[in-house]
């Protein structure tokens, strides 16, 4: 029988990224979340996540809501975390398209704001699809954490994702906000 034997070092990481694994999973299996505010949250008695009914978008998660459309500037934002840990958030910031920035304008315009963060890394920023419709995704590492956003317009409503967590957890959560972010429903006018 051969025995493998990681270094110190690695098996603590593997250890912690497989706990990191097991927390997001167990947390979206187990559909919990909630705010203490009623009228912003529609439990759906299925195993679901709820669903957040914010000013200019529906959003499901089984993160717990921190904030609900907060005045931010020209920005109404909404904060979630982690029930597991208050180091992974979602942030979510919208506002009219009107007078806002175009998607890739607003994420090259908060490329160079980030870039003072200390220990600033820029992991790239790129055009994809979110469930179809176009948007930016941009991603980096600053003051301490990894972070990943996305930029898209629908509806006359601009929408800023915003996903971070420690570095450690960023491959768990990478796949987790993109999934949120595609399911993030702009209300359109009829």
């Amino acid at each position: 029988m051969v025995h493998f034997r990681l270094p110190r070092d690695s098996a603590a990481a593997l250890a912690v990224t497989a706990l990191v694994a097991i927390a997001v999973a167990a947390s979206l299996l187990a559909g919990c979340g909630g705010s203490s505010a009623p009228k912003t949250v529609l439990v759906h008695p299925s195993a679901k996540p709820p669903l957040y009914h914010q000013t200019r978008y529906d959003v499901e998660t089984s993160w717990e809501q921190e904030t609900s459309d907060e005045r931010v500037g020209a920005y109404l934002e909404s904060a979630w975390h982690d029930p597991a840990s208050f180091s992974s958030k979602t942030l979510i910031d919208s506002r009219a398209s009107a007078g806002a920035p175009p998607p890739l304008v607003a994420a090259e315009l908060a490329r160079l704001q980030s870039n003072r963060l200390p220990g600033y890394l820029d992991r790239g920023i790129k055009r994809v699809k979110l469930a179809g419709r176009p948007a930016v995704r941009w991603s980096f590492f600053g003051a301490g954490k990894d972070w990943i956003e996305y930029f898209f317009e629908e509806c006359g409503t601009s929408i800023v994702f915003r996903g971070s967590t420690s570095p450690i957890a960023l491959e768990p959560f990478a796949e987790f906000y993109q999934q949120v972010a595609e399911g993030t429903k702009v209300r359109c006018e009829k």
